[in-house]
C-alpha cells in the first residue's frame, strides 16, 4: 500500500505548475517530486550517477512514481467559470463571465478580482477547488491522503 501523502503537497503543487514541468508522487515515501521535461528526456539517455539524475531516472522508469494531475487537467477555466457564478453582486458577476471569454482570459479576470477587491475569496475558492481535484485524483490512484 503507498504511504500516505500530505494533501497539502499536492495541492500546494497543482496550485504552482508550470509548463514543461510535471509533478510526480513517490508511492514509496509520499514525497511529491518536480521534474523538467528536459531532465526526464535526459534520464530517459543517461545513466548519470548525480542525485538529480537518479531521481529523474527513478520517476522515468519506476512503478512507484505517478504523475500528478497537469495543468490542463486542473481546467483553471472552468474554475474561474465556477467562481464567476457563486459572485453574489450581479454586476461583478457579469463583468467575470464576459472576462473569462475571448483574448487574455486570465489577465482579464485578474485585472476584475483586483479592480473588485475580492482577491481573497477567489484565492480561497480556488484552493478548495484544487483540493478537491487532489482528492478525487488520491481516491482514483488508492492513495491514502492526511
Amino acid at each position: 500500500m503507498p504511504k500516505p501523502v500530505l494533501l497539502k503537497d499536492i495541492v500546494d503543487a497543482l496550485e504552482m505548475q508550470f509548463d514543461e514541468v510535471y509533478s510526480f508522487l513517490d508511492l514509496d515515501t509520499g514525497q511529491v517530486e518536480f521534474m523538467s521535461h528536459d531532465e526526464l528526456l535526459a534520464a530517459e539517455q543517461d545513466d548519470d550517477d548525480d542525485p538529480e539524475g537518479e531521481l529523474a531516472t527513478r520517476i522515468a522508469f519506476l512503478d512507484r512514481v505517478v504523475t500528478l494531475p497537469t495543468k490542463r487537467e486542473v481546467h483553471e477555466w472552468q474554475i474561474m467559470s465556477d467562481f464567476a457564478d457563486s459572485v453574489q453582486h450581479r454586476d461583478t458577476q457579469d463583468e467575470l463571465l464576459d472576462a473569462i471569454h475571448g483574448a487574455g482570459v486570465f489577465r482579464n479576470f485578474k485585472n476584475i478580482i483586483r479592480r473588485r477587491g475580492i482577491e481573497k475569496s477567489w484565492h480561497e475558492f480556488r484552493t478548495r477547488a484544487v483540493t478537491e481535484i487532489a482528492v478525487e485524483w488520491c481516491r482514483r490512484h488508492k492513495i491514502p491522503w492526511l
